[in-house]
């Protein structure tokens, strides 16, 4: 056994953490690719947002004859599981009507700084889902697959030039593929019960970013009557929101901060909702008064 370096790297960030580093994540090769790596000796190893897939240097000329034998190229495929399943309601481009999932492949690559991004967006986007049965991402999935599906799911391809050789093509610096997720963005609609709901009030964002326009009184399902407000622009959702909404009375002459801080979106308090012309996600928080 010699030293061991780094053929490549995967990366996965998402908008919706704080240090946009999603963690947590199990990579699970696919079974050819998972054949291809036991035949070369090669090695995982997990990183805080993804793994590295290491080489044993004293076996080159093993590789070389698996090169061979798989006409030039090696194929890794790899499928995604997330424990957390409220990730596609954080997460764009998902949905629940959906048996899509994100596809990517390093032959669609685009270099960033010094990184491959996986996608041509700047972070995934529609035009990267495919359904679970199309051919490139069926090929990677087994049958317990079809019952836990993978978040998402790409192949990475190591290809040496025709003209050049496996040990001209491992000295090069190992690519260091990322995949950029973003978090949802959501209109935020704010329920004011209680006396809140019979005061003449309106919400201030603290740093000047967001408005908010009133709503019609609304009934809700309990019979309650309600003050709506909702966010004039799409919010990001995040793990911890830095928003700074301020419920405030509206006087004659002056203003008076009824709650310094409101509360913010949270994950599940979802809804779909047609706004100016467009079904739109909403977020709906209820405060008491």
């Amino acid at each position: 056994m010699g030293p061991y370096r780094s053929l490549f790297s995967v990366a996965v960030e998402h908008g919706f953490f704080s240090d946009e580093l999603w963690r947590g994540l199990r990579f699970v090769p696919a079974a050819a690719a998972q054949s291809l790596i036991n035949s070369a000796g090669m090695v995982m190893r997990k990183t805080v947002n993804g793994f590295a897939l290491y080489y044993d240097q004293s076996r080159l000329e093993a590789m070389a004859l698996l090169l061979a034998d798989s006409a030039g190229e090696f194929s890794f495929g790899f499928k995604v599981f997330v424990d957390d399943d409220a990730f596609p309601i954080y997460s764009e481009p998902y949905s629940d009507s959906s048996d899509s999932v994100p596809y990517f492949d390093s032959e669609q690559g685009v270099a960033d700084v010094e990184r491959i991004r996986l996608h041509a967006e700047r972070q995934v986007s529609d035009r990267d889902m495919q359904p679970l049965g199309s051919g490139a991402l069926a090929a990677l999935l087994g049958s317990s697959d079809w019952l836990v599906r993978p978040a998402f799911a790409f192949r990475i391809l190591f290809r040496p030039a025709a003209d050049s050789t496996l040990e001209a093509a491992l000295e090069d610096e190992s690519p260091n593929y990322f995949i950029r997720f973003g978090a949802r963005q959501t209109y935020w609609t704010y329920y004011l019960l209680g006396a809140f709901a019979g005061m003449r009030v309106g919400i201030v964002d603290l740093d000047e970013g967001v408005g908010f326009e009133p709503l019609d009184r609304v009934s809700l399902a309990d019979k309650r009557t309600a003050l709506a407000f909702r966010s004039k622009v799409e919010i990001p959702l995040r793990q911890h929101s830095a928003c700074r909404f301020q419920l405030r009375e509206i006087g004659a002459d002056r203003s008076r901060v009824l709650v310094r801080r409101l509360p913010v979106a949270a994950v599940k308090q979802l809804s779909r909702q047609s706004i100016n012309g467009k079904v739109a996600s909403v977020s709906e928080i209820y405060v008491n008064g």
